[in-house]
């Protein structure tokens, strides 16, 4: 009986680290062009500390970046219209995980990659 209370209070710090490890992958990250516009949706949150931000990716200006706290879904719309032509990268950040997405804008349109979990 000891060796089994041994052994699992070695094990429950591992186990625990592995379940936060897949909490950015229950996250779900969609997004939506409309115009020169990009609708955002973000789930399953967990209510853990996570940071969406639009950066550059030729120089990593910030465009947008808002910080979501204690929250299970996040919803917004990015005007890009006067966002300048080039390639951007939309970034989910949690401690648990990143997840990204590239941009691509041009003058007449705005075109989105696949999601990826880091």
């Amino acid at each position: 009986m000891k060796r089994i209370l041994l052994t699992l209070a070695l094990a429950m710090p591992l186990l625990i680290a592995q379940a936060k490890d897949k909490v950015i992958e229950l996250v779900l990250l969609k997004t939506k062009v409309e115009s020169k516009s990009l609708v955002i949706n973000l789930a399953n949150l967990q209510k853990e500390r996570s940071v969406l931000r639009l950066k550059s990716l030729s120089d990593n200006e910030v465009f947008y970046n808002r910080t979501i706290n204690d929250h299970n879904g996040f919803s917004t719309r990015l005007n890009l219209e006067d966002l300048p032509q080039g390639r951007y990268v939309l970034e989910v950040e949690q401690k648990s995980g990143n997840m990204s997405q590239v941009l691509l804008v041009d003058q007449e349109k705005i075109m989105v990659s696949k999601i990826t979990r880091d």
